[in-house]
């Protein structure tokens, strides 16, 4: 017998023909996935179990009483493996011969290759059952299948059984543990199923799943429900092909897809040897790409026109507007045939991903991903909405072929942030499918496609202007404190510099502000093309703040988490909310940011202008100073606000702020903008207590001495008025700003907390050697770890002529970290 799955009924339902929740001509269905991608389906499947043994002339079954109602069941050859049966089943033992029959019930007690152990309830009575059976022995298994696992692919006709996804290439299953609960009655509902595993960015739909009958004790009927979406339609890589018609090679000619399944039914889910799989592969599909009936048949309708307006004023738009609603007007033809009165259209729109905003998603599926939305309306009607953002869809009386309809689309606070954000940042797109056919026609005759009606960049709201200001942007160095000092709007700085902005903004509470998203970056900004990209940037959630007295209750206090000690303002992170007057509502806060020197981070924002093959990741990476001022790009400080409004003329919408500070000039190390540097620097590493040259090592267990000396051209050095520094080590290759610095002005973390610590007193040690400026610390040996690698670097200022050193290998020069790096210091 061993596990056998029959299935009894498959239909295929689809939301053109069946309607939005697949709940109209239910008569109407396909026996195999017929369609066209981007389309929504609904499989319907009755499949019957039966699971157990059946001896043969080759593998008869003895029965041997054991006692206390236990019965031994032994096959001659072979095993009993591999049929479903697991310890704690119910089953049925079945002897007949011409003499008649025994029918029994036991529970499985155990079950070892070729033996099984089942309880009877009673002593075995029938003395026939004693010694050799012969071949008409079957085991039926009658346990019910509560636990199920079901995973499914959407695959090439022709490709291996698997259940990857063709858009993520992750697993897609489904499980649930209570299909038919109850005793002594089953239950018939239908029971969700729960998405298996970590991904959630394959799913685009649900399964259920029911107990129907025994048809007999040992057959078990279930009903499978799954609602789906027909994918592929786009993977990032696929855009010209797409805005050109070139169909992938997954559905060229007649390649297609088809739908494969695999039901794991079970007795306990956390059981795997109760488990009874099926893997169902068979039936092919008739899947078509755009412009295509089916699996490449003709195709018998065009779109004519697409048009964009915003909604609120006609004002023309280019695409789909982000902040505001969007009305799309597309007129069709029909090629071979007059539109009729009830001839339905369908509306879909996707947003066009980059890969890793499709794939590993947790907590989004694909059609978060995607931004995915479709609508229905029939010829002559109108106000239909999708289930996200299409909304008001209407469709024109049809003129003979030609037929016009619309509909609108805007996006939630939450799609436009996103929205808004990524068009800063890089050219997004969308696109825009119609679905027509003859209504007339049934599932499997039907003429219906989806064509591609515009493959476009989306359009940024119109701004709305006054919801929000930047009143105070005060940039403070190292030298500088908040308070005290007086901040500055630009300044020169170098890689690893650390600075903090003082500043306070407002939102025009009058045109109903409300600010969704707030960043602080650090960018390689474009002045001339207003591009740019990211190099870092730190992020508050202010949509999720309390509202009190219609004031968004922007509140934070913490920091960056740099190596600094506590109260360190150049760490701090801190909003609060301020005064308010007429309207206007302040915020006042402080923000700190290092100035980003990794270039071993790839950065894959970076202008093309910048390739370079010699330099890490191509000249693609976040060292600053390697953009400062190049290609008609400026470093600068960022304020990114997405504020939602109400404009004076009542037009509501999603504007983006940008507050740019002036440029920053950063320079790399060992350039001040001198020819030649004003200052030249030695690094060095001593033993700390018998100053045996280190030769730039750095020890484990022992303080090393970490000296600079630095070097003016200009004349010796006699007085330290005016003159600060900074001692900086960091692991090699680190991924984020884990950077020790020990500071001739601000105090460290405690000894024992960082990797630095003073030498004498506490802090950077500042001294004039034979005119020259020697910078010591120590290097806590008790923190170092043995084989790694690190970096030294130090900065110097004097006064107008500051400069900043680093050295990456043991030969005691200064080197220029933009290039390749061969060697570390490393500690023995």
């Amino acid at each position: 017998m061993s596990i056998n799955i029959i299935i009894t009924n498959t239909e295929y339902l689809t939301e053109y023909k069946n309607d939005v929740g697949f709940v109209s001509n239910l008569g109407d269905t396909a026996p195999n996935l017929q369609g066209s991608v981007m389309e929504q389906v609904k499989l319907i499947r009755r499949v019957q179990l039966t699971w157990g043994f059946k001896a043969s002339s080759s593998a008869s079954v003895s029965v041997t009483p054991i006692g206390g109602g236990l019965g031994q069941m032994t096959v001659s050859s072979g095993t009993f493996a591999g049929n479903g049966i697991g310890v704690g089943d119910g089953m049925q033992f079945l002897y007949v011969d011409n003499g008649g029959s025994v029918l029994l019930n036991f529970t499985v007690q155990s079950i070892t290759g070729n033996t099984i152990i089942g309880l009877f309830g009673f002593s075995v009575p029938n003395s026939a059952l004693n010694g050799f059976i012969n071949a008409s022995v079957q085991l039926r298994g009658t346990a019910p299948q509560n636990g199920l696992q079901y995973s499914f692919g959407l695959l090439d006709n022709n490709e291996t059984f698997n259940v990857l996804s063709k858009v993520s290439n992750n697993s897609q299953a489904y499980y649930s543990d209570s299909i038919g609960l109850g005793f002594p009655v089953r239950s018939t509902a239908f029971v969700n199923l729960q998405r298996l595993g970590q991904y959630d960015d394959w799913r685009t739909g649900t399964v259920r799943a029911r107990y129907v009958s025994n048809p007999q004790l040992w057959i078990q009927e279930f009903e499978i429900e799954h609602t789906f979406m027909i994918v592929p339609f786009f993977l990032d890589g696929e855009l010209t092909n797409l805005q050109n018609n070139v169909i992938p090679p997954l559905l060229t000619g007649l390649n297609s897809l088809k739908y494969v399944f695999n039901a794991e039914f079970r007795t306990v889910l956390s059981n795997p040897n109760t488990a009874k799989p099926y893997q169902y592969e068979e039936s092919l599909g008739s899947v078509a790409w755009f412009n295509e009936n089916f699996n490449g048949f003709n195709l018998g309708y065009q779109i004519n026109s697409v048009v964009y307006t915003e909604q609120a004023t006609g004002n023309p738009a280019s695409g789909l507007l982000i902040g505001t609603k969007t009305r799309v007007q597309i007129q069709v033809q029909a090629l071979n045939r007059n539109f009729v009165s009830g001839d339905k259209v369908g509306a879909y729109v996707s947003y066009l991903p980059e890969q890793s905003e499709y794939t590993n998603t947790t907590l989004s599926d694909l059609q978060d991903n995607f931004l995915y939305d479709n609508a229905f309306q029939g010829a002559g009607g109108g106000g239909a909405v999708g289930q996200y953002f299409i909304s008001n869809m209407s469709v024109f009386s049809p003129t003979g072929n030609l037929m016009s309809f619309f509909f609108d689309v805007e996006y939630s606070p939450t799609q436009k942030a996103f929205l808004s954000s990524a068009f800063n940042t890089k050219p997004i797109r969308f696109l825009i499918g119609v679905q027509l056919g003859d209504n007339t026609l049934s599932n499997t005759l039907s003429d219906r496609a989806i064509l591609l009606a515009d493959v476009e960049l989306y359009d940024q709201s119109p701004d709305i202007s006054d919801l929000m200001h930047v009143t105070k942007y005060d940039i403070y160095p190292h030298n500088e404190q908040i308070g005290i000092g007086v901040g500055s709007t630009d300044m020169v700085s170098w890689n690893e510099d650390g600075l903090v902005v003082d500043f306070t903004f407002d939102l025009n509470l009058n045109l109903s502000a409300f600010l969704n998203s707030l960043e602080f970056k650090i960018v390689a900004f474009n002045p001339i093309t207003n591009q740019f990209w990211e190099i870092d940037s730190y992020s508050f959630s202010p949509a999720t703040a309390v509202v009190s007295s219609g004031v968004q209750q922007i509140i934070d206090n913490t920091t960056r988490g740099y190596i600094l000690k506590g109260g360190d303002q150049f760490n701090d992170v801190q909003i609060s909310v301020g005064s308010q007057a007429f309207g206007i509502q302040n915020y006042n806060g402080r923000f700190a940011q290092k100035i980003s020197w990794q270039d071993w981070i790839a950065n894959n924002g970076v202008d093309t202008v910048f390739f370079n093959s010699n330099e890490p990741n191509n000249n693609f990476n976040n060292k600053s100073s390697n953009y400062s001022l190049l290609n008609n790009y400026e470093i600068r400080l960022a304020i990114l606000g997405n504020v939602f409004g109400i404009s004076p003329l009542n037009v509501s919408g999603v504007t983006d702020y940008l507050f740019l500070s002036p440029n920053i000039k950063v320079y790399d190390y060992d350039n001040d903008g001198n020819i030649p540097p004003t200052w030249s620097c030695l690094i060095e590493t001593f033993d700390a207590v018998n100053l045996t040259p280190l030769n730039g090592s750095v020890l484990t267990g022992i303080d090393t001495l970490f000296r600079v000396t630095w070097t003016s051209v200009n004349a010796p050095i006699t007085s330290l008025i005016g003159l600060w520094g900074i001692n900086r080590i960091e692991i090699t290759d680190q991924q984020g700003y884990a950077i020790t610095e020990m500071s001739s002005l601000n105090l460290p973390l405690p000894t024992g907390q960082q990797l630095l610590k003073p030498s004498i007193g506490t802090l950077l040690d500042v001294t004039i050697v034979s005119g020259n400026v020697v910078f010591e610390c120590l290097i806590d040996g008790s923190l170092i770890t043995a084989g790694t690698n690190y970096n030294l670097s130090s900065r110097i200022h004097e006064n107008a002529i500051p400069t900043e050193a680093k050295l990456t290998s043991p030969d005691n020069t200064p080197k220029d970290t933009s290039g390749t790096i061969d060697t570390k210091f490393q500690a023995p």
